[in-house]
């Protein structure tokens, strides 16, 4: 099934970058932007409804997509998953962060299908990717209630919630935190 018409698509924008030195959405493979990566995979994958949350309204622009501020600036990626998810016009929001450019078709398809009587699927490797994620919008009220008491981690608030795993290949979620760690 393609859930691209049931499942919007936010990539995660809005880090620091402090080891890679520069932004990682900009950081390129081949000459081609790692955001500008992503987005091809998820189009090609059948997804129409993409964004960023954080980074650049020009990056957002050049690649065609949506540019969500983030309302939690420096909270990390709850704030940013909870900002999203007040945007989403979809049963589904998959969550991406902006360093994984070797994620591929196959696997978006798997992590965007949540199974009935779950309200989350989160990518597993060797460990839980909580990063890489599909949400049902309609757990929102339950993230920013955790989020008002204080909580940030994302595999804290997962816990709380019924919470699938489907394993996805380690080259597709090669997480890049420093240039050293591309691909040759």
């Amino acid at each position: 099934m393609n859930s691209g018409h049931t499942t919007s698509v936010v990539i995660l924008a809005g880090g620091k970058s402090k080891r890679f030195g520069s932004p990682k959405i900009n950081a390129k493979i081949n000459g081609i932007e790692f955001g500008e990566i992503i987005i091809c995979t998820l189009r090609n994958a059948g997804f129409k409804n993409l964004s960023l949350v954080g980074g650049s309204p020009t990056d957002a622009s050049r690649w065609g997509v949506g540019n969500i501020k983030d309302q939690y600036p420096d909270s990390g990626p709850l704030g940013a998953l909870i900002t999203a998810m007040r945007e989403c016009v979809t049963e589904n929001l998959m969550v991406l962060p902006c360093d994984i450019p070797y994620i591929d078709e196959d696997s978006c398809g798997l992590l965007s299908n949540i199974s009935d009587g779950f309200d989350l699927r989160v990518a597993k490797t060797d460990s839980p990717q909580w990063l890489c994620s599909t949400w049902r919008n309609s757990v929102r009220e339950l993230l920013e209630r955790e989020f008002e008491t204080g909580e940030r981690a994302i595999h804290k608030v997962s816990e709380k919630l019924k919470l699938e795993f489907v394993q996805l290949p380690s080259s597709a979620l090669i997480n890049v935190n420093e240039p050293s760690q591309l691909k040759p």
